[in-house]
């Protein structure tokens, strides 16, 4: 299985726009221009591949006020990795995308990342993307948006699946902490897809 994460507080990239791929998956990272003002970065990503069982699991986080909130969120997601990946390694069934959605509200829910949470400076915006066989499921808090470069889709001019949603975060601010949580999930089954960027 091929990894890679980063947080912008690990090296932000103002000025300095760089590429790097992870199996299938093309990662950019830029930190805006110095000229313009920019002088931090506060966002991060994940991203595992498992080309031998055919999946990819991708999050982007645009956080806010800090990097805590996505340093917060990937750790958190790192250390239930072994769980997700049970989740993700097994053929799809047609319980797939409910077994994925009940573990993926799990972390986020339990009290352990709550509490966490509620330490953090700051929050972040987080898209969670899957690409299993010829599904991808996607999951998503906040403003963060999903691009899917698939040529019958191209052909009617639609890349974007997914639709910003202003105010809604992980963190000091968290969507889990409200009576009713704000965020949703999608999935959508392609023939011969490939993901090739977020």
């Amino acid at each position: 299985m091929k990894q890679f994460n980063w947080v912008g507080s690990e090296r932000n990239f103002v000025d300095e726009p760089t590429i790097n791929n992870v199996g299938p998956i093309t990662v950019g990272r830029f930190g805006g221009n110095s000229s313009s003002g920019s002088n931090k970065n506060e966002d991060g990503c994940l991203v595992w591949v498992d080309e031998e069982n055919d999946w990819e699991f991708a999050m982007i986080l645009d956080a806010h006020y800090s990097a805590e909130s996505a340093e917060l969120v990937i750790e958190t997601f790192t250390n239930k990795k072994a769980e997700i990946v049970d989740v993700l390694v097994p053929a799809v069934k047609k319980d797939f995308n409910k077994v994925l959605e009940h573990k993926i509200l799990h972390i986020f829910q339990g009290e352990e990342c709550l509490q966490a949470c509620r330490e953090v400076k700051g929050e972040t915006a987080c898209l969670i993307v899957v690409r299993k066989a010829q599904f991808v499921w996607w999951f998503s808090i906040g403003d963060c948006l999903l691009y899917l470069h698939h040529p019958e889709l191209a052909a009617l001019g639609q890349y974007q699946l997914n639709q910003r949603h202003f105010y809604e975060w992980v963190g000091q601010v968290n969507t889990f902490e409200l009576d009713v949580p704000c965020y949703r999930l999608e999935r959508e089954n392609y023939e011969k897809v490939q993901i090739t960027s977020f």
